[in-house]
């Protein structure tokens, strides 16, 4: 039967959708409320229709949560946080990972620590579950700043896990976070992007063997460039040794480091590039047993002085990762502390001429010899007629040095005292402070005598 005259095309007698009458403020509450049982629906919803798609990215509510698991591309994930965080502008945004392995975390919420002002609710699933409410700060983005990395063995330590917290807010008040992650060994940088952090801390774990190895640490640090302090405190397994030269890293605005407790010393300080470090700090490296063998670098030989040592091994390690260091930074370091850390006398002798503006040096539990202390005396060379090692040196003290003899630190310290007050100037500082703590060979005749040169600047205890 043919069409009437007067009816319209079937075209025009089509009504519109529903869905496409709804208000808009509607349709983003129905969009919302889908992606709480499927985070990545906004880009089914977007490839729907043109109004759907603009809808979705114009809408920021939609992509307020973030949904991440260490199944399949790391660089998918990472795409899709990024375009999460930026399309969720300005608004909180909520953050789910699942982990299988505890290793990937770090990976996973690499591209979201910049935003973490922004983080609402953080949830973690897989091989450790945690679930955090997070404070929504109305400040400028920061980032997480502070990274402390925990071996952790998963299978002992199951009791341990529960209150562990991912992100701890640096103070009460604080919109600042450190991020803590327990790993089984540290992420690779293949599977990582450069990161802000500004202070990184790694702990072995001794309590259970856990430990890594120097490559493994330098390749982390190598996506670090931003770092202003290190700290690693490891335990002292005896596998931590190279025989071919290690990869340099470039850490241009490191200023602190401590290296405590571990074999890397070497490994960590020759392949560690950091000109701007002011201060070092070596604790508990002495160890009584041989390294591994290391590929040979100038300075390897035999130490001329032979000075017997309870640690020959580690101080010729930790004199050679120092050498290296010293050689390639060049960095106007003002504090050195060596506490059960030795060197041999070679390497005291290169390390005080090439640290020009060294203010402070302590040093616990030595082997060092007098010819050592006899260092600091002032003494003629063939280009001036007298010359001080460590002309700025400001604060001595020597705490529990036992192989030093009281004469020679008398004898060193008082020739250089008399000669630095008689000719202190902007290149040469005089010492404002000495400390003498427990030396065995150090009397109290010994303190009554330097202290005529010295007077308030000594102090014993």
């Amino acid at each position: 039967m043919p069409l009437s005259s007067t009816q319209p095309p079937t075209s025009t007698m089509e009504l519109a959708s529903p869905m496409q009458v709804l208000p808009s403020e509607l349709l983003i509450e129905i969009f919302v409320f889908c992606t709480y049982n499927d985070a990545f629906f906004p880009l089914t919803l977007g490839s729907v229709c043109k109004l759907w798609r603009e809808t979705v990215e114009f809408s920021p509510r939609i992509w307020q949560r973030i949904s991440m698991a260490d199944e399949g591309s790391i660089i998918r994930s990472r795409f899709l946080a990024r375009t999460w965080a930026s399309k969720s502008k300005p608004l909180p945004f909520d953050v789910d990972i699942n982990a299988e392995c505890a290793d990937m975390i770090l990976p996973l919420l690499a591209p979201l620590l910049p935003s973490i002002s922004r983080w609402r609710h953080f949830t973690l699933t897989g091989e450790r579950e945690e679930e955090r409410t997070l404070l929504v700060s109305e400040e400028p983005a920061t980032p997480c700043t502070d990274l402390v990395i925990n071996f952790a063995d998963y299978d002992s330590d199951d009791d341990e896990t529960e209150g562990r917290a991912t992100f701890t807010r640096q103070y009460p008040t604080s919109d600042r976070y450190t991020m803590t992650v327990w790993v089984h060994e540290i992420p690779a940088s293949t599977i990582l992007m450069p990161l802000d952090f500004t202070n990184l801390t790694i702990f072995e774990c001794v309590f259970t063997g856990q430990h890594t190895h120097p490559l493994a640490v330098i390749d982390f640090l190598s996506v670090c460039p931003q770092l202003e302090a290190f700290y690693f405190w490891g335990w002292t397994h005896e596998d931590a040794s190279l025989t071919t030269a290690p990869p340099t890293v470039h850490l241009p605005n490191l200023k602190t480091m401590t290296l405590k407790s571990t074999c890397m010393t070497r490994s960590l300080l020759t392949s560690i590039h950091a000109p701007s470090l002011t201060q070092l700090y070596l604790a508990h490296l002495n160890v009584d047993f041989q390294l591994p063998p290391y590929y040979s670098e100038d300075g390897d030989s035999e130490d001329e002085a032979n000075d017997p040592s309870q640690s020959p091994s580690s101080d010729h390690a930790t004199g050679m990762g120092l050498r290296t260091f010293l050689s390639r930074s060049r960095p106007a370091l003002r504090v050195l502390e060596m506490d059960f850390s030795d060197m041999r006398t070679k390497d005291f002798r290169f390390v005080f001429s090439r640290l020009d503006v060294l203010e402070e040096f302590l040093i616990v539990a030595s082997d060092m010899s007098d010819k050592v202390i006899n260092l600091l005396k002032p003494y003629e060379s063939c280009d001036s007629p007298v010359r001080v090692r460590l002309p700025n040196l400001k604060k001595l003290a020597l705490y529990n040095c036992q192989r030093l003899s009281g004469d020679a630190i008398v004898e060193a310290v008082s020739a250089r005292a008399e000669y630095t007050d008689a000719n202190a100037s902007s290149k040469l500082q005089t010492v404002s402070q000495v400390e003498v703590v427990d030396c065995e060979g150090f009397t109290s005749r010994h303190g009554q005598t330097l202290a005529k040169t010295l007077g308030n600047r000594l102090r014993l205890h």
